[in-house]
């Protein structure tokens, strides 16, 4: 008898045992929702952080090529330092070659040192009326000459390569009257200035 009862109290327990189960499954669902909200900041954390990385990434790469475009910049300026020294001291050299006035004096005391020690004499120095030549004043020169013919020479070539720009477009050699075998020569050009 006592095991009909029992058997009568089996759909009791299987309705207490289904709210047990229901109850359950509501804890899992809850469970579970609780679990995808959490995976889902966990993900969209991570995603925030990976984007930050990548961001933070980038404007490393972004400083990286500043820092390499600084540095060919910076080489570049270098580059040019030297370039700048290098024309300042072409200036200096043209400036010599090219001085602001004709320096007249010094042109003939120029002229007189490139002469030769012996067997050879400067006979006259004249100068012409400045022109203009360009951008500058150019002074037409015409030297006289008497001596050797090697002397001659070494005059001329000692004139073509003085400081100052001295350039000779005309030279005219006949044999000397006073003293043969010398010749003598006359030589003219014109050297610059950049004022007159």
């Amino acid at each position: 008898m006592r095991l009909f009862e029992e058997i009568k109290k089996i759909p009791v327990y299987l309705r207490t045992n289904k709210i047990a189960v229901v109850i359950l499954m509501a804890f899992v669902f809850l469970y579970l929702i609780n679990q995808d909200i959490f995976l889902n900041a966990v993900e969209k954390n991570i995603s925030e952080k990976n984007a930050a990385i990548l961001k933070i990434k980038n404007r490393m790469n972004a400083i990286k090529n500043t820092a390499v475009s600084l540095s060919r910049e910076k080489n570049s300026l270098y580059g040019l330092k030297n370039q700048i020294a290098a024309l300042k001291l072409k200036l200096k050299n043209e400036e010599i070659m090219l001085p602001k006035t004709f320096m007249v004096a010094n042109l003939i005391k120029n002229i007189a040192l490139n002469k030769p020690a012996d067997n050879f004499a400067i006979e006259n120095i004249n100068f012409g009326k400045p022109v203009k030549y360009g951008g500058v004043m150019a002074l037409p020169v015409s030297i006289s000459i008497t001596g050797g013919f090697n002397k001659t020479i070494e005059f001329i070539k000692n004139i073509n390569s003085m400081k100052r720009i001295f350039t000779i477009n005309y030279v005219s050699i006949k044999a000397s009257k006073k003293s043969f075998p010398d010749i003598k020569a006359d030589i003219k050009g014109f050297v610059f200035s950049m004022n007159g």
